[in-house]
Protein backbone atom coordinates (compact mmCIF):
# COMPACT_ATOMS: atom_id res chain seq x y z
CA UNK A 1 0.00 0.00 0.00
CA UNK A 2 1.58 3.25 -1.16
CA UNK A 3 2.92 5.59 1.46
CA UNK A 4 2.40 3.33 4.48
CA UNK A 5 6.04 3.40 5.61
CA UNK A 6 6.16 7.10 4.79
CA UNK A 7 3.14 7.68 7.03
CA UNK A 8 4.84 5.83 9.87
CA UNK A 9 7.94 7.98 9.40
CA UNK A 10 5.95 11.23 9.46
CA UNK A 11 4.25 10.26 12.72
CA UNK A 12 7.57 9.16 14.18
CA UNK A 13 9.19 12.51 13.42
CA UNK A 14 6.38 14.48 15.07
CA UNK A 15 7.68 14.41 18.70
CA UNK A 16 11.10 15.83 17.79
CA UNK A 17 9.49 18.43 15.51
CA UNK A 18 7.12 19.59 18.26
CA UNK A 19 9.91 19.94 20.81
CA UNK A 20 12.36 21.55 18.39
CA UNK A 21 9.88 24.25 17.43
CA UNK A 22 8.68 24.89 21.00
CA UNK A 23 5.19 23.56 20.42
CA UNK A 24 5.24 21.45 23.58
CA UNK A 25 2.83 23.82 25.31
CA UNK A 26 0.10 22.37 23.08
CA UNK A 27 0.16 19.19 25.18
CA UNK A 28 -1.36 21.18 28.06
CA UNK A 29 -4.80 21.20 26.44
CA UNK A 30 -5.04 17.39 26.13
CA UNK A 31 -3.82 17.07 29.73
CA UNK A 32 -6.59 19.40 30.93
CA UNK A 33 -9.13 17.61 28.74
CA UNK A 34 -8.06 14.25 30.15
CA UNK A 35 -8.39 15.52 33.72
CA UNK A 36 -11.93 16.77 33.05
CA UNK A 37 -12.80 13.65 31.09
CA UNK A 38 -11.55 11.33 33.84
CA UNK A 39 -13.38 13.32 36.54
CA UNK A 40 -16.62 13.31 34.57
CA UNK A 41 -16.28 9.62 33.78
CA UNK A 42 -15.58 8.78 37.43
CA UNK A 43 -18.58 10.72 38.69
CA UNK A 44 -20.91 9.39 35.99
CA UNK A 45 -19.74 5.82 36.52
CA UNK A 46 -20.31 5.99 40.26
CA UNK A 47 -23.77 7.47 39.75
CA UNK A 48 -24.73 4.75 37.27
CA UNK A 49 -23.46 1.99 39.54
CA UNK A 50 -25.27 3.39 42.61
CA UNK A 51 -28.50 3.85 40.63
CA UNK A 52 -28.37 0.36 39.12
CA UNK A 53 -27.54 -1.28 42.44
CA UNK A 54 -30.40 0.55 44.15
CA UNK A 55 -32.81 -0.57 41.41
CA UNK A 56 -31.61 -4.19 41.52
CA UNK A 57 -31.82 -4.23 45.33
CA UNK A 58 -35.39 -2.97 45.21
CA UNK A 59 -36.67 -5.23 42.42
CA UNK A 60 -34.33 -8.24 42.52
CA UNK A 61 -33.12 -8.33 46.12
CA UNK A 62 -33.87 -11.21 48.44
CA UNK A 63 -35.31 -10.33 51.85
CA UNK A 64 -32.85 -11.15 54.65
CA UNK A 65 -34.01 -10.76 58.29
CA UNK A 66 -31.95 -8.32 60.30
CA UNK A 67 -31.88 -10.61 63.34
CA UNK A 68 -29.72 -13.70 63.10
CA UNK A 69 -31.47 -17.06 63.13
CA UNK A 70 -30.18 -20.55 63.89
CA UNK A 71 -30.46 -23.80 61.99
CA UNK A 72 -31.78 -24.06 58.44
CA UNK A 73 -33.47 -20.63 58.56
CA UNK A 74 -30.12 -19.10 59.43
CA UNK A 75 -28.43 -21.04 56.63
CA UNK A 76 -30.91 -19.75 54.07
CA UNK A 77 -30.53 -16.21 55.41
CA UNK A 78 -26.76 -16.46 54.88
CA UNK A 79 -27.27 -17.88 51.38
CA UNK A 80 -29.62 -15.00 50.50
CA UNK A 81 -27.04 -12.51 51.74
CA UNK A 82 -24.39 -14.13 49.54
CA UNK A 83 -26.71 -13.97 46.51
CA UNK A 84 -27.43 -10.29 47.19
CA UNK A 85 -23.72 -9.55 47.45
CA UNK A 86 -22.99 -11.45 44.22
CA UNK A 87 -25.75 -9.48 42.50
CA UNK A 88 -24.17 -6.18 43.54
CA UNK A 89 -20.74 -7.32 42.33
CA UNK A 90 -22.21 -8.48 39.01
CA UNK A 91 -23.97 -5.15 38.46
CA UNK A 92 -20.74 -3.31 39.27
CA UNK A 93 -18.64 -5.43 36.89
CA UNK A 94 -21.14 -5.28 34.01
CA UNK A 95 -21.54 -1.51 34.22
CA UNK A 96 -17.80 -0.90 34.51
CA UNK A 97 -17.17 -3.08 31.45
CA UNK A 98 -19.94 -1.31 29.54
CA UNK A 99 -18.48 2.10 30.39
CA UNK A 100 -15.00 0.91 29.42
CA UNK A 101 -16.31 -0.34 26.07
CA UNK A 102 -18.19 2.89 25.42
CA UNK A 103 -15.14 4.99 26.27
CA UNK A 104 -12.99 2.86 23.99
CA UNK A 105 -15.41 3.31 21.11
CA UNK A 106 -16.37 6.95 21.54
CA UNK A 107 -13.54 8.38 23.63
CA UNK A 108 -11.20 9.04 20.72
CA UNK A 109 -13.88 10.92 18.80
CA UNK A 110 -14.82 12.93 21.88
CA UNK A 111 -11.16 13.92 22.14
CA UNK A 112 -11.03 14.84 18.44
CA UNK A 113 -14.16 16.97 18.72
CA UNK A 114 -13.02 18.95 21.76
CA UNK A 115 -9.42 19.25 20.54
CA UNK A 116 -10.41 20.43 17.06
CA UNK A 117 -9.45 24.07 17.81
CA UNK A 118 -5.98 23.00 18.93
CA UNK A 119 -5.46 20.44 16.16
CA UNK A 120 -6.49 22.91 13.48
CA UNK A 121 -3.96 25.42 14.78
CA UNK A 122 -1.23 22.77 15.21
CA UNK A 123 -1.72 21.55 11.65
CA UNK A 124 -1.54 25.09 10.26
CA UNK A 125 1.45 26.03 12.41
CA UNK A 126 3.36 22.93 11.28
CA UNK A 127 2.70 23.75 7.63
CA UNK A 128 3.91 27.30 8.25
CA UNK A 129 7.16 26.10 9.83
CA UNK A 130 7.81 23.61 7.02
CA UNK A 131 7.21 26.02 4.16
CA UNK A 132 8.71 29.08 5.83
CA UNK A 133 5.70 31.04 4.63
CA UNK A 134 3.96 33.06 7.30
CA UNK A 135 0.24 32.40 7.36
CA UNK A 136 -1.58 35.36 8.96
CA UNK A 137 -4.02 34.25 11.61
CA UNK A 138 -7.65 34.85 10.69
CA UNK A 139 -10.42 34.06 13.11
CA UNK A 140 -12.84 33.19 10.30
CA UNK A 141 -10.48 30.65 8.74
CA UNK A 142 -9.55 29.12 12.10
CA UNK A 143 -13.21 28.81 13.10
CA UNK A 144 -13.97 27.22 9.73
CA UNK A 145 -11.19 24.67 10.19
CA UNK A 146 -12.24 24.03 13.78
CA UNK A 147 -15.89 23.47 12.89
CA UNK A 148 -14.95 21.27 9.96
CA UNK A 149 -12.76 19.18 12.27
CA UNK A 150 -15.65 18.75 14.71
CA UNK A 151 -18.11 17.84 11.97
CA UNK A 152 -15.63 15.41 10.42
CA UNK A 153 -15.00 13.72 13.78
CA UNK A 154 -18.74 13.37 14.41
CA UNK A 155 -19.30 12.06 10.87
CA UNK A 156 -16.50 9.53 11.11
CA UNK A 157 -17.64 8.42 14.56
CA UNK A 158 -21.21 7.88 13.35
CA UNK A 159 -19.98 5.94 10.31
CA UNK A 160 -17.71 3.74 12.43
CA UNK A 161 -20.49 2.97 14.91
CA UNK A 162 -22.85 2.11 12.05
CA UNK A 163 -20.29 -0.15 10.37
CA UNK A 164 -19.49 -1.78 13.73
CA UNK A 165 -23.16 -2.56 14.46
CA UNK A 166 -23.75 -3.98 10.98
CA UNK A 167 -20.55 -6.03 11.02
CA UNK A 168 -21.22 -7.62 14.40
CA UNK A 169 -24.87 -8.21 13.50
CA UNK A 170 -23.71 -10.13 10.42
CA UNK A 171 -21.11 -11.99 12.48
CA UNK A 172 -23.87 -13.33 14.75
CA UNK A 173 -24.86 -15.61 11.85
CA UNK A 174 -21.22 -16.53 11.14
CA UNK A 175 -19.56 -16.54 14.57
CA UNK A 176 -16.42 -18.26 13.25
CA UNK A 177 -15.56 -15.01 11.45
CA UNK A 178 -15.53 -13.00 14.68
CA UNK A 179 -11.69 -12.63 14.74
CA UNK A 180 -11.73 -11.42 11.13
CA UNK A 181 -14.53 -8.98 11.93
CA UNK A 182 -12.62 -7.59 14.90
CA UNK A 183 -9.48 -7.08 12.78
CA UNK A 184 -11.37 -5.42 9.93
CA UNK A 185 -13.22 -3.10 12.30
CA UNK A 186 -9.92 -2.09 13.89
CA UNK A 187 -8.55 -1.21 10.44
CA UNK A 188 -11.72 0.75 9.68
CA UNK A 189 -11.32 2.78 12.87
CA UNK A 190 -7.67 3.46 12.00
CA UNK A 191 -8.71 4.73 8.58
CA UNK A 192 -11.25 7.16 10.02
CA UNK A 193 -8.77 8.51 12.59
CA UNK A 194 -6.09 9.07 9.97
CA UNK A 195 -8.59 10.64 7.62
CA UNK A 196 -9.63 13.11 10.33
CA UNK A 197 -6.00 14.26 10.68
CA UNK A 198 -5.35 14.62 6.97
CA UNK A 199 -8.63 16.48 6.47
CA UNK A 200 -7.17 19.54 8.24
CA UNK A 201 -4.67 19.71 5.36
CA UNK A 202 -7.34 19.15 2.73
CA UNK A 203 -9.53 21.88 4.21
CA UNK A 204 -6.70 24.44 3.93
CA UNK A 205 -6.40 23.50 0.27
CA UNK A 206 -10.08 24.29 -0.21
CA UNK A 207 -11.17 20.69 -0.80
CA UNK A 208 -14.77 19.77 -0.11
CA UNK A 209 -15.76 16.53 1.57
CA UNK A 210 -15.83 14.41 -1.59
CA UNK A 211 -12.54 15.86 -2.80
CA UNK A 212 -11.04 15.24 0.64
CA UNK A 213 -12.13 11.59 0.50
CA UNK A 214 -10.55 11.21 -2.95
CA UNK A 215 -7.33 12.87 -1.77
CA UNK A 216 -7.19 10.53 1.24
CA UNK A 217 -7.62 7.47 -0.97
CA UNK A 218 -4.81 8.68 -3.23
CA UNK A 219 -2.47 8.49 -0.21
CA UNK A 220 -4.35 5.78 1.64
CA UNK A 221 -1.19 4.10 2.91
CA UNK A 222 -0.03 7.23 4.72
CA UNK A 223 -3.53 7.91 6.07
CA UNK A 224 -3.87 4.36 7.38
CA UNK A 225 -0.40 4.40 8.96
CA UNK A 226 -1.15 7.66 10.74
CA UNK A 227 -4.46 6.30 12.03
CA UNK A 228 -2.92 3.02 13.17
CA UNK A 229 -0.24 4.73 15.25
CA UNK A 230 -2.84 7.11 16.65
CA UNK A 231 -5.12 4.17 17.53
CA UNK A 232 -2.32 2.17 19.15
CA UNK A 233 -1.03 5.12 21.15
CA UNK A 234 -4.54 5.90 22.40
CA UNK A 235 -4.58 2.44 23.99
CA UNK A 236 -1.91 3.61 26.44
CA UNK A 237 -3.79 4.84 29.54
CA UNK A 238 -3.61 8.60 30.16
CA UNK A 239 -0.45 9.12 28.08
CA UNK A 240 -2.19 8.15 24.86
CA UNK A 241 -5.01 10.67 25.18
CA UNK A 242 -2.52 13.38 26.13
CA UNK A 243 -0.13 12.88 23.21
CA UNK A 244 -1.71 10.93 20.35
CA UNK A 245 -4.00 13.63 18.83
CA UNK A 246 -1.28 16.28 18.57
CA UNK A 247 1.32 13.81 17.27
CA UNK A 248 -1.12 12.56 14.64
CA UNK A 249 -2.06 16.05 13.46
CA UNK A 250 1.57 17.17 13.17
CA UNK A 251 2.61 13.81 11.70
CA UNK A 252 0.01 14.13 8.94
CA UNK A 253 1.48 17.47 7.86
CA UNK A 254 5.05 16.12 7.97
CA UNK A 255 3.99 13.18 5.82
CA UNK A 256 2.03 15.29 3.36
CA UNK A 257 4.80 17.89 3.00
CA UNK A 258 7.43 15.51 1.60
CA UNK A 259 8.06 15.37 -2.16
CA UNK A 260 7.09 11.69 -2.31
CA UNK A 261 3.77 12.36 -0.60
CA UNK A 262 2.95 15.31 -2.86
CA UNK A 263 3.67 13.19 -5.90
CA UNK A 264 1.27 10.51 -4.73
CA UNK A 265 -1.32 13.11 -3.82
CA UNK A 266 -1.42 14.55 -7.33
CA UNK A 267 -1.33 11.21 -9.12
CA UNK A 268 -4.57 9.85 -10.64
CA UNK A 269 -6.61 7.60 -8.40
Amino acid sequence: MNGFVHGLDGFGRAPAFILRHRMGWMFLAPILLWALFALGLFQTGNWLVDTAQAWSEKHLGLNVPTAGRDGWPGFWDDLKAVVNGARDVLVWVVLKLAIFWLVGLLGKYVVLVFLSPLLAYASERTAELLTGTHIPFHWARWLREMLRGMVMALRNGALEIGITVLAWAATLFLPLFAPVTALLLWVVSCWFYGFSMFDYIHERKGLGLRASVRAAHQQRGAVLANGMLFNLLMKVPVLGMMTAPLLAAVGAVLTNASPRSRTRHTAPA
